[in-house]
């Protein structure tokens, strides 16, 4: 699909059966509530899909399930994580077939690698691959935070590699981040926030495109979203006031247990069979669970409890 990445894109869960085996049923129900909710498009492997933890295979057969279901409704946004450039590049053809609007890559990290080495890489990548790429640097995950690139170095692959075409820019001082690198990039380059929308309205006013958040309650991100693209900055700052409680209960206590959180909701709404979490993961109060359900059910959001 050829077009130009903008707005709220949803990062998706990945939903497991009881015995951690992958949940299809329940991950296309998951994209179709989604896309019901007016997503400008939707991202599988990502850190919200628990990528980290699937094998190769599941990988790919997540994006394939998800590529049939969305068919082409909004972009499509593929994540991939691979430890050397060759890899990277042979995956990148695979996912090709799939027609994403982007392929969301995260950097070499099992080894401490110098700039150079990373800015080779992304510029290798991006001028093999058919399919734009989308530079992702998420400081706030332990495995990445050695991998984090300055903005001269950020700027320089994209100007080697044009088909770099994205940037996700993550964790702490993501907004000031975002600003450098807007400046250093042509205008059609876009730049995207994440972590679930905790930084929104800083990422926004630094210049962002959008915000690739989880699942499950971004009818509050779209609100923000047009309202910003309607110059309506009251709107903007009523709506963030509205969603902070939420975004703070499920986002503010890492990224472990946000998937708890999201998969609870999910459950509880019945569109996913089961809120298993892959192993290891964080220990969970159920009182805070419930406690968040509470939250989302006076807030009269979509996900609510389902009668």
């Amino acid at each position: 699909m050829s077009t130009t990445l903008r707005g709220i894109i949803p990062i998706l869960v990945t939903p497991f059966h009881p015995d951690g085996s992958v949940d299809e049923t329940s991950l296309r129900r998951v994209v179709r509530f989604e896309l019901e909710g007016g997503a400008h498009g939707l991202g599988i492997g990502g850190f919200a899909s628990e990528a980290y933890k699937l094998t190769d295979f599941e990988r790919l057969r997540c994006a394939e399930v998800v590529a049939e279901e969305v068919n082409g409704k909004v972009p499509l946004i593929i994540g991939m994580a691979f430890g050397s450039t060759e890899a990277a590049i042979a995956q990148a053809a695979v996912y090709a077939a799939f027609q994403p609007a982007a392929l969301m890559t995260l950097p070499p990290s099992t080894m401490k690698l110098d700039d150079a080495a990373l800015v080779e890489h992304y510029v290798e990548l991006g001028n093999a691959s058919t399919v734009p790429i989308m530079v992702q640097q998420s400081p706030q995950i332990q495995q990445y935070a050695h991998c984090q690139l300055e903005t001269e170095h950020l700027a320089r692959i994209q100007h080697r590699a044009p088909n770099v075409r994205y940037f996700k820019i993550e964790g702490p001082g993501s907004a000031k981040r975002i600003n450098a690198l807007r400046e250093r990039v042509p205008e059609d380059v876009k730049l995207f926030g994440g972590v679930g929308g905790i930084a929104l309205r800083d990422e926004l006013r630094a210049g962002a495109a959008g915000l690739l958040p989880g699942v499950g309650f971004n009818e509050f991100f779209m609100r923000v979203w047009e309202a910003w693209e309607a110059g309506n900055y009251d709107a903007v700052e009523a709506t963030l006031g509205q969603a902070q409680e939420l975004v703070e209960a499920v986002s503010g206590s890492g990224h472990e247990y946000s998937l708890h959180a999201r998969k609870y909701l999910f459950y509880r709404a019945g569109i996913i069979a089961s809120p298993t979490v892959r192993r290891p993961s964080v220990m969970v109060d159920t009182r805070q669970l419930e406690a968040l359900g509470e939250l989302v059910d006076a807030l009269g959001l979509r996900i609510a409890r389902r009668s």
